[in-house]
């Protein structure tokens, strides 16, 4: 079950943006802000200018002459008093001031890469530097420094969901009431492949080319345009093999702008590729989120109350969707598995001098995920209760199902007592006590911990798929969803396959041309298969039946009396029939129409996705961790999943995804965060100072299955990319503080580096 996809990139045959070299290109490098907060004084390009090869720098003003507008954020909130939420103007480039360390200031082109950085060292600029809002503790403290003139206390919104009034009373009645503050960390995204652009532009047909990485080339194609103030119909975005994205590369970026920008300018190609420190400090960053949670019981352990009072880090300017990051899609998993009647959850979001932040593989679910989790166990601990019985007592049971949470979401399907029993019982739950006294004889501690997650799927709906049969028997699918190393061809193609019954090497999947689609959205929310996934087959259901009229015509026969099985189409209970390459052989070729035409030609099928797009992966992870107390360092020794995906396609993507998720949550629950000292300055700016995991970071891990069929999807499908790094985070943080329980540690902010924990154990020593 191998991924068509793979031979190519694994023999260097892929085509990444750093591969693609157009004829007369020109390169690029970024002048960026040295300090945090800062008014520019003067900026003196000449020297740049007089740098050898280089052709032009471009600043604000540049742009502004140009009517080059704002980039902006691409949805809105409300706060809960009625105001909209405050969105200061984002220039592509910095005007009159800088709002973080590497914000854009000058952007030059030169014939090479090291003349466009020899230019970018020599650019002067002077700067009077103003205090630096660094963390969200200092965004809202009273008479602290503001980054903007009109918003003097750092708020962008105040927002909240959830039955507050029922979560108070019953917080006010309850046995125990338990509070505990979690802290999840900026966090560097970091995938393998940079980000790049290459603008080019035809001053012939005045159409632009964007080439870039992304998650789907019809919401760029949308950005641009604005910032470029033309129709979209002469903007084109193309996107070949991506190298990883976890949602940083689905934003427009100013860097994207300015290629095109100067590509018309110039009357040539312009190519920028960022740098790995470039990215680790100017990208959009993850999570950045505070919260203060409150979890209500009673004398039985049943919960009444869970609610949060959260202070959400934005940066310095609103990016793309991170207004909903912090308020909508925190709410989609809060409370997740658990039977809790009062859901409560307020959000401030707050401007940091810092870059701005956005969705990273989860958006938002993981700390609201995580936050439960933790809470769970310091709250068993503290009420000298068992984790996993106080987990049991309050999960969701399958005759509860579907069942409406207090933020309106309706859960689908699952098991969730019966996944946590199979998870404990593949992990030998009960076998526990000889690995931790093998441990403790090799001067280890040890410490194990159970959670359950799960995941409800979203983002873009506007996908419109098309299946067309090609006269060479082969069958094209276009979508808008986009691979970055999820086998998105191999799946999609196996869909469509096994809905017209053919092999799935006959089936073509095509991704990544903005021209080839009219309107489409993206990939996100771990939207593939409920969302693309479903409109593939539900369009090559529509392909046939186009294909039985064709077919009735062809054979002169009625159209009830055409059966189609496995590519052919014949008169019922004759010999009579034709292929579906014979019945579309010599039809004009239309390859040009795009989805979304108002009518397609062809033996095609092209419908726009309807129905439900929520469903609820699901799971319940056992993690197993080793510290060693002389030097602090955290080793993952066990970790056991069982998650429930609905039906599977690729079994071997959907393992993929799984492991790849749980090693990005260990990097955030044990190594990860962006740290800043006092003037904004970051202080892990680079992989020697950022560590991500590594293989040996991480243990084998014993994953398994146990499907239950979504009733919201034709395919009985779930999402899976975001699911493990929602779930992994809690229980990998439980373990570590059960190991240190004995020693009085009751709780430590993420991450649980070697220093924090060796400390927070000499601290208990003394």
């Amino acid at each position: 079950m191998s991924r068509r996809e793979d031979a190519r990139l694994l023999t260097g045959r892929g085509r990444f943006v750093d591969d693609l070299l157009p004829a007369a290109v020109a390169h690029a490098a970024v002048y960026r802000a040295p300090i945090a907060h800062g008014r520019i004084l003067s900026l003196d390009t000449r020297a740049a200018l007089a740098e050898p090869g280089v052709l032009a720098v471009y600043t604000q003003g540049d742009l502004d002459a140009k009517q080059v507008g704002p980039l902006r954020a691409r949805v809105s909130v409300t706060s809960t008093d009625g105001t909209p939420m405050a969105e200061p103007e984002r220039p592509v480039l910095a005007r009159d001031a800088v709002k973080y360390a590497g914000h854009p200031v000058a952007f030059v082109v030169a014939e090479t890469p090291q003349a466009a950085a020899a230019g970018a060292e020599a650019i002067e600029a002077e700067y009077e530097e103003l205090p630096a809002v660094i963390g969200t503790d200092a965004a809202k403290a009273e008479a602290g420094p503001a980054i903007w003139d009109d918003m003097p206390d750092n708020t962008s919104f105040n927002w909240e969901l959830g039955n507050g009034e029922a979560a108070r009373e019953a917080i006010a009645r309850a046995q125990h009431v338990v509070t505990l503050t979690v802290r999840h960390p900026r966090l560097v995204i970091a995938p393998v492949e940079p980000r790049g652009a290459i603008g080019e532009f035809d001053s012939a047909s005045g159409r632009f080319t964007l080439t870039t990485p992304s998650q789907g080339t019809v919401g760029l194609r949308a950005a641009m345009a604005e910032s470029l103030g033309v129709d979209e119909s002469l903007v084109r975005v193309l996107t070949h093999d991506v190298g990883g994205s976890f949602a940083v590369k689905i934003w427009p970026y100013p860097e994207h702008v300015l290629c095109l920008f100067a590509a018309r300018h110039l009357g040539r190609p312009v190519k920028w590729v960022a740098s790995r420190s470039e990215s680790t400090l100017c990208d959009a960053q993850g999570r950045g989120r505070t919260d203060h949670a409150t979890l209500a019981l009673d004398d039985a352990g049943n919960i009444l109350a869970y609610t949060i009072e959260a202070d959400g880090d934005l940066g310095a300017f609103l990016n793309a969707v991170a207004p909903s990051i912090f308020t909508g899609g925190a709410c989609r998993t809060f409370g997740h598995n658990y039977r809790i009647p009062a859901l409560h959850y307020r959000v401030r979001g707050l401007f940091t001098n810092a870059p701005p932040t956005d969705a990273y593989r989860g958006a938002g679910k993981p700390e609201s995920v995580g936050t439960l989790e933790r809470l769970l166990d310091y709250a068993a601990r503290k009420l000298n209760l068992d984790p996993v019985e106080l987990r049991r007592r309050n999960l969701i049971r399958p005759d509860e199902i579907p069942y409406s949470t207090p933020m309106g979401e309706e859960i689908d399907a699952g098991d969730f007592p019966g996944i946590l029993d199979k998870a404990l019982a593949a992990a030998d739950w009960d076998g526990y006590a000889p690995r931790r006294a093998e441990s403790e004889r090799a001067g280890k501690l040890r410490g194990r911990a159970a959670g359950v997650h799960f995941h409800a799927t979203g983002g873009s709906v506007a996908e419109r798929t098309q299946v067309k049969a090609l006269p060479d028997g082969t069958i094209r699918v276009r979508t808008s969803a986009q691979d970055s190393g999820q086998a998105h061809q191999e799946t999609l193609a196996r869909v469509v396959a096994d809905s017209l019954g053919i092999a799935p090497e006959r089936v073509i999947v095509e991704q990544g041309d903005s021209d080839s689609l009219l309107n489409g959205g993206s990939t996100g929310g771990s939207n593939l298969l409920p969302v693309s996934a479903n409109t593939a087959h539900r369009s090559a259901l529509a392909m046939v039946e186009t294909a039985k009229s064709m077919a009735a015509n062809a054979l002169e026969a009625a159209v009830q009396d055409i059966e189609y099985q496995s590519g052919t189409l014949r008169v019922a209970g004759t010999d009579r029939s034709i292929s579906l390459a014979e019945l579309v052989a010599g039809l004009p070729d239309t390859s040009d129409t795009p989805v979304g035409a108002e009518q397609p030609s062809g033996c095609v099928g092209e419908l726009s996705f309807e129905g439900k797009h929520t469903t609820f992966p699901n799971g319940a992870y056992v993690v197993e961790v080793e510290v060693d107390p002389e030097t602090g360092q955290v080793a993952i020794a066990r970790l056991t999943g069982v998650d429930d995906l609905g039906r599977i396609i690729h079994p071997e993507s959907a393992t993929g995804q799984i492991m790849g998720g749980l090693a990005q949550a260990a990097g955030e629950v044990l190594m990860e965060g962006m740290v800043f000292d006092g003037h904004g300055q970051p202080l892990s700016g680079s992989m020697m100072d950022y560590p991500v995991p590594r293989a040996d970071d991480l243990p084998f891990f014993n994953l398994s299955w146990a499907p239950t069929e979504s009733p919201n999807s034709l395919l009985g499908v779930k999402g899976v990319g975001e699911l493990s790094s929602i779930g992994g985070p809690g229980p990998i943080s439980n373990a570590v503080h059960d190991a240190l329980a004995p020693f009085g540690v009751s709780h430590l902010d993420m991450p649980l580096t070697p220093e924090k924990v060796w400390r927070a154990l000499q601290s208990s020593k003394a």
